[in-house]
């Protein structure tokens, strides 16, 4: 009987084993010791997300004297985790392909006791500087010394001994550190630092970039398709679990004895540095890399390489969704339709009997994602026969604005976007820039919507007035009956631009954010997967393209990153013959001066505008003062911001904001004299140094630009205007004391009305 019964269990066992899918082995190579910098790569392995799509990865530690790179091009890892460096490797021929970059700045600092007064780059000189042998990996550091006036020979750099006991011992003056390790750990022991950022100073390169090689992409695309996904799971879990993910490291992955407090600090630095909020986790931005490609050519680092590589034939572009058969099968069979509300807009709306909108774009996106043949759109008046249709049918799906739905029998794919709720007023009430001002105010909802409760437990300040649908809203504004209403930014928007209310504005919008996702049967599965597989495809620019679309703006790249190294080409070609006429000393002092005048302009110019960077115009305001003093001369500041700008970035989205940003740019830069000085101060605020210049004339330029701009046509759908703080030198100021008065200049205007200016 044991016999049988011990039969019976083999046989059990072989067929599990025989059914059982045989998952590939693959491996991660990672570039330093085990950390939360891998995070995302342990949590994808120790919850699943590799093995549910058939992988069974090994993650490796970096072992003494082992190149990453070569590593994965000889295939003994298929994976590998690096630096911007990569992007020297393709330059010199080397087939990587980078998939995606979880840091979007890289954590690359230098650091050094407060003590030691390093507080810019030029201070460095004659000093101890401990850094990577491996230049390129330490390129944005060396860019950001030799911009700042410094021949690397002027540093004394010493080898890495990465501990950090050197730089608190005075073994060393700076050290080349993490931000999410190193002050951590000063910070503990009472040390004060300082630190150089080289992305303050316009070299900004990625860290922490997964990568592959071109021979496994092009042998096993769909694997690779599978590490992107799973890898990007794992880190989106990570970050949204840092209290859970840092103890998975300190009991499993701890070979270097951090403690859990120590994991938790690395873990909230590097989620600012990946700017998932942003959503730009793993982004990888091909004008960006072409940038960084320009500064590692000018570098010195792209000798073997006659012509440079686009961007796009080593930046991974998630192709096409790869199926399986019994996803191949349903798609070329079923037919599937949305239904879709027949009167919201401008989700949906009829127009010459066919169905347009928001929803219907990104539909269509949807459907083209999927290379489905077979779809169709239908309207639907009554909302519970769309649910009920739903519910019998397994291949109808609709919209919903909200996380979980209510019907038992409905699933909800992932987000397909965000939607604010904006706020409408008269055109002569203030802008809301804090709830707040919202208090005991009457405010119309549409007692239906599934935000109202939210908002309504949320903000119990908020007298809110229960209305049948957005078109009482607006008559009860329009009537003087409430204060307010609250939707839907794009309806607020369609309805405001296409039904002639010019009496009203989208004054002020809630942090809240409302998701659009489509209702699946919760039976069809595969559906759900398949919605999911391509809503994780839709990029920013087909999201801004659908926004503009309905926002009735057109979205323009008007970010030029080509422009700051335009006469980088010439200025190489020129420097080739003179190395060929010249000695070979000659020759590297004739590139070390192209290099340094390049790496300047790229310090002292603002990538967005292209006009002076904060840290220009302190060194220009410092000048104007020593020679005020020293000549008896005068000059004047302009100082102004624009007003609400929060406001057109909230409500009609960043890419409009740096639109609004570069054209007021221009404005300005066309409206001012040759010999006044221009520049970003950071965000919204700007900044004009008027030499030979007294207050009285300087405010009359202030109203001449204050005037300009209120005239000028920014293609969005509200009035751009700009307060104005005016001041003059004075006898016994310095930089400090003179930014400081006209500071409190134009905040005396943001305080009292905005779109004005006062003179201190």
């Amino acid at each position: 009987m044991y016999s049988i019964r011990n039969l019976l269990i083999f046989i059990l066992f072989l067929a599990t084993f025989l059914n059982a899918k045989e998952l590939e082995k693959v491996s991660i190579q990672l570039d330093w010791l085990h950390q939360f910098q891998f995070a995302g790569y342990y949590i994808a392995k120790e919850k699943g997300f590799y093995k549910d799509e058939g992988l069974d990865v090994t993650i490796k530690e970096l072992k003494q004297n082992k190149d990453v790179v070569e590593n994965v091009l000889n295939s003994k890892s298929q994976y590998g985790v690096g630096k911007s460096s990569l992007i020297v490797s393709r330059l010199n021929n080397k087939k990587v392909v980078l998939l995606s970059a979880i840091y979007q700045n890289s954590p690359m600092v230098l650091i050094s006791k407060k003590s030691s007064n390093i507080n810019y780059p030029n201070e460095l000189k004659n000093k101890r500087v401990m850094l990577t042998p491996d230049a390129r990996s330490a390129a944005n550091i060396n860019s950001m010394i030799i911009s700042q006036g410094l021949k690397l020979e002027d540093v004394k750099f010493q080898k890495h001994s990465f501990d950090i006991n050197d730089l608190i011992n005075g073994k060393t003056d700076a050290m080349g550190c993490y931000l999410s390790n190193e002050p951590y750990l000063l910070e503990k022991r009472g040390i004060k630092y300082d630190i150089l950022d080289p992305s303050d100073y316009g070299f900004d390169f990625y860290g922490g970039i997964f990568f592959t090689s071109q021979k496994e992409l092009d042998t096993h695309p769909k694997r690779v398709k599978k590490m992107y996904e799973a890898t990007l799971k794992g880190w989106k879990y990570a970050f949204n679990h840092i209290q859970e993910s840092a103890q998975l490291i300190f009991e499993k992955y701890n070979t270097q004895n951090k403690s859990l407090d120590a994991l938790i600090y690395e873990a909230n630095i590097l989620k600012r540095l990946s700017k998932i909020e942003e959503g730009l986790l793993g982004n990888i931005n091909k004008k960006k890399i072409e940038e960084i490609q320009r500064l590692y050519t000018l570098l010195g680092f792209a000798k073997k390489y006659t012509k440079m590589p686009k961007a796009e034939e080593f930046v991974y572009n998630i192709p096409k969704t790869i199926y399986s058969l019994k996803e191949s099968d349903y798609i070329k069979n079923k037919e599937l339709t949305l239904l879709s509300n027949q009167n919201f807009p401008p989700f949906t709306m009829i127009s010459s009997e066919k169905v347009t909108g928001i929803e219907i774009d990104y539909w269509k996106l949807i459907v083209k994602k999927l290379d489905i043949k077979n779809s169709n759109i239908k309207t639907f008046a009554n909302l519970n026969e769309a649910l009920k249709t739903i519910e019998e049918n397994d291949s109808y799906v609709k919209y919903a604005f909200s996380k979980k739905d209510l019907n038992k029998n409905i699933v909800l794919s992932d987000s397909i976007a965000k939607i604010k709720l904006g706020i409408v007023t008269l055109t002569d009430k203030p802008y809301i820039s804090d709830i707040i001002q919202l208090k005991a105010k009457r405010v119309a909802v549409p007692k239906y919507a599934l935000f109202y409760k939210k908002l309504k437990k949320k903000h119990p300040e908020i007298n809110f007035v229960e209305v049948e649908d957005i078109n009482e809203s607006f008559d009860l504004l329009k009537e003087g009956s409430v204060y307010a209403l609250v939707n839907k930014m794009p309806t607020l928007n369609y309805m405001i631009s296409n039904r002639n209310l010019e009496n009203m504005k989208i004054a002020g919008s809630f942090d809240e954010k409302f998701d659009m996702r489509l209702s699946v049967n919760k039976d069809n599965k595969l559906l759900l997967e398949l919605l999911n597989s391509a809503i994780s495809k839709i990029s920013e620019e087909q999201r801004d393209l659908i926004n503009s679309k309905y926002y009735s703006i057109i979205f323009e790249d008007h970010i030029d990153y080509e422009g700051i190294y335009k006469i980088v080409l010439p200025l190489l070609i020129i420097l080739i013959f003179i190395i060929r006429s010249n000695r070979l000393m000659n020759k590297e002092i004739k590139r070390r001066k192209e290099v340094e005048k390049e790496l300047k302009k790229v310090a002292n110019v603002d990538s967005l505008t292209k006009i002076y960077n904060r840290r220009k115009i302190n060194s220009i305001i410092k000048n104007e003062v020593n020679r005020a003093k020293r000549y008896d001369r005068n000059f004047s500041i302009i100082f102004f911001d624009i007003d609400n700008f929060k406001l057109i970035n909230d409500n009609l989205g960043h890419s409009v904001g740096d639109d609004v940003l570069i054209d007021l740019s221009n404005l300005i830069k066309n409206s001012i004299r040759k010999t006044d000085y221009f520049g970003r101060w950071g965000g919204e605020e700007f900044i004009i140094i008027l030499p030979e210049t007294n207050r009285k004339s300087a405010e009359n330029i202030a109203y001449l630009l204050k005037d300009k701009i209120n005239k000028n046509d920014f293609n969005i759908p509200r009035t751009v205007t700009c307060s104005f703080g005016v001041t003059q030198f004075e006898e016994n100021d310095n930089e400090d004391t003179i930014l400081t008065r006209v500071d409190k200049a134009l905040y005396h205007v943001k305080r009292n009305g905005k779109n004005n200016i006062k003179v201190l």
